[in-house]
């Protein structure tokens, strides 16, 4: 028996899709392809499959982990990514099935791309928003309390591009076990400070270990 990972984006109408419905067509989608997959055992067997890190509701991915175990250690990794590639959904794809190189623990990074539809004037004022030295957010702790924290210093790196009717911003933030920051609370922070904006989309571009090495 071998943990193999699934490397998939989810995009489009997959966004809609929660995590805990992502793993249910998840399931189906393994039954479905007939492959040796192991499952648990007891009352309600399952196919046992472990995501590297969730995604928020609304947001889509270009780069997303899935790991499952499968019985037979002769099947090849390309077998198994042409079997998946016909049973999953349009709007979720298989990209790559690999051997784990690194454990979901060590997700310690992510990088979003965020489209955003605003005025000129608008754009102007989002832009010294988050150019600002401090971005103050709500955010639940593990003990469950709300807490303010500041925000910008944790933002590992930003860039702000001005597009014909709003901005693109590119965030990389910390991400994983360790600490985790959703672009949500950024978003979030800049409607209390007055801005007002459209959200387009929110992309998950990629995810990274602690030396900025592309989890695999």
């Amino acid at each position: 028996m071998k943990t193999v990972r699934l490397i998939y984006q989810k995009t489009g109408r997959a966004k809609y899709i929660s995590h805990l419905d992502l793993n249910r067509l998840m399931q189906r989608v393994l039954k479905r392809t007939r492959l040796p997959v192991w499952y648990t055992e007891g009352f309600n067997p399952h196919a046992f499959v472990t995501f590297a890190l969730p995604l928020s509701l609304g947001y889509e991915s270009r780069y997303d982990c899935m790991d499952f175990r499968i019985l037979n250690d002769d099947l090849r990794n390309d077998q198994m990514l042409q079997v998946l590639r016909r049973a999953l959904p349009p709007d979720i794809q298989a990209l790559e099935v690999i051997d784990p190189v690194l454990k979901a623990k060590e997700v310690a990074f992510a990088a979003f791309e965020l489209e955003l539809t605003c005025d000129t004037d608008t754009a102007a004022q989002l832009t010294a928003f988050l150019q600002s030295d401090h971005i103050l957010v709500e955010k639940r702790n593990k003990k469950k309390e709300i807490i303010t924290m500041d925000i910008r210093s944790k933002i590992r790196q930003m860039e702000i591009i001005p597009t014909e009717d709003g901005l693109q911003i590119r965030l990389l933030l910390p991400a994983g076990p360790v600490e985790n920051i959703n672009p949500a609370l950024l978003l979030e922070a800049a409607e209390n400070s007055g801005c007002v904006f459209d959200v387009r989309s929110v992309v998950r571009e990629m995810l990274y270990d602690k030396n900025m090495n592309i989890f695999r």
